[in-house]
């Protein structure tokens, strides 16, 4: 937990109830990560099957395992609320602990208004074509429930992922079942000859990003030592199959896979099994998208909580709920941010989420090199394998990876990024000016 010095008196920060087991950690990084193989449509016509079949084989071992290993990794070694806040801060000090929690929020808003987009998106496939103040205020509404949910309790927010886990995937499984003998092995070679290299690697790469942010709800984790190795392992596979069977059969059963686009899937679960078969996949989209808002406001909501705590944000994000100790003023805050991104295009958040998740992934990994380094007598009851090397090692595909999607994003994406990085450096200067003039100071305790 977190001791601070505020106006020279100590106040001893409680921890939150550990309320999250391994099946609930399990459901919670599932919707981190995926939530279901929505959203890699774009992918798909961006590349083609061929090229997407690959990166989902690649992926994990590139991607998702190594982020995993590090979020096992530093989570049991700072069972904190906060995670990557608090692994970039005891690695590098204040100043990039606060950029290190400054671009994970700002990714945190991009990222989760991805949700209410698709939720209408799913909707309109039942109910047709609707006027973007509909959307708004569906979308609001989704919102609007999904705090409620979280400002309740990580207990609701754990068992609500696990059930929703299974409501999105059965139809899936049905899907690849039905559609298996249909597959045309031929179609998964096709490629598209003019390929958008930058739509398809932020898509991909944010299907298969979100493990590192498991690690912000450490400090609510049951026995983290045992569980976190555990639930990253299972998560792993389980996301790794969710994603490569549905689409396998899907592009393997489509000819014109190439021109998939997002929200497709109800309309390929239609022509495989007939129009429930595409009701109920337009109906497990609606779940997957309030499962991933529901999983991710949970996640990033603790960021500035975190930050709050350590002085870098106003102390009032640090609240917490009277009846149920969850830090409901930072959740409010995410979520009408969010709501303000809804009108924002699919595309245009995915670009951006990425840009930003990017540049904080590299400090995280950044950090969990250093740390090996500047501190190897840390307790670290889950270890990265083969010691300084194999860290090392399983760093860099992913940093390289971060590297190059940055490198192909447009200039749009760019303006916007770095004005929030700009941004961030005003607020950091700021608020380290209060906390001098109040004398606040923030000392972490292991």
């Amino acid at each position: 937990m977190t001791t601070q010095t505020l106006c020279n008196r100590d106040i001893l920060v409680q921890p939150l109830p550990r309320s999250l087991n391994l099946r609930a950690l399990v459901g919670l990084t599932f919707f981190c990560v995926a939530g279901g193989a929505y959203g890699l449509e774009d992918a798909v016509g961006a590349g083609g099957p061929l090229i997407v079949l690959l990166g989902i084989f690649i992926l994990p071992w590139l991607w998702s395992f190594p982020t995993a290993l590090m979020t096992a990794e530093l989570s049991t070694a700072m069972p904190e609320d906060g995670g990557y806040v608090v692994w970039v801060h005891k690695a590098f000090g204040r100043f990039w602990g606060f950029q290190e929690g400054w671009l994970s929020w700002l990714c945190s808003f991009a990222d989760n208004a991805l949700y209410p987009v698709m939720f209408v998106d799913y909707l309109a496939y039942l109910r047709g074509d609707m006027a973007p103040l509909e959307r708004w205020l569906i979308g609001s509404a989704l919102i609007g429930v999904i705090t409620w949910f979280n400002i309740r309790g990580t207990r609701l927010v754990g068992l609500s992922s696990v059930i929703f886990t299974l409501l999105v995937l059965a139809p899936f499984a049905v899907m690849v079942v039905v559609g298996a003998p249909q597959v045309d092995p031929t179609q998964w070679l096709k490629h598209n000859n003019h390929i958008s290299w930058p739509l398809l690697l932020s898509t991909l790469l944010w299907n298969t990003s979100g493990w590192d942010n498991a690690g912000c709800c450490a400090g609510e984790v049951e026995n983290p030592n045992r569980v976190y190795p555990r639930a990253m392992v299972y998560s792993v596979l389980l996301v790794t199959a969710a994603y490569l069977l549905p689409i396998a059969v899907g592009v393997g059963v489509d000819a014109q896979a190439s021109s998939w686009k997002e929200g497709d899937f109800p309309k390929v679960g239609a022509a495989i099994g007939g129009p429930w078969l595409g009701t109920a996949l337009t109906l497990a989209g609606l779940v997957s998208a309030a499962g991933l808002l529901n999983a991710l406001l949970c996640t990033s909501a603790r960021v500035p909580y975190a930050m709050a705590e350590r002085a870098m944000l106003p102390r009032a994000l640090a609240a917490r709920h009277a009846s149920f100790a969850t830090p409901w003023k930072a959740i409010l805050v995410n979520s009408i941010g969010v709501a303000a991104l809804i009108p924002f295009s699919f595309q245009e958040l995915i670009e951006v989420d990425m840009f930003l998740y990017a540049a904080a992934l590299i400090l995280e990994f950044a950090a969990l090199v250093w740390l090996r380094v500047k501190h190897p007598e840390m307790p670290r009851p889950y270890r990265v394998p083969f010691g300084l090397a194999g860290v090392i090692a399983i760093s860099l595909p992913p940093v390289a990876l971060c590297l190059i999607s940055i490198a192909l994003s447009n200039d749009a994406t760019r303006y916007v990024s770095l004005g929030g990085i700009a941004l961030g450096l005003l607020v950091y200067r700021w608020q380290s000016k209060i906390g001098e003039a109040m004398n606040v100071e923030v000392t972490p305790t292991m």
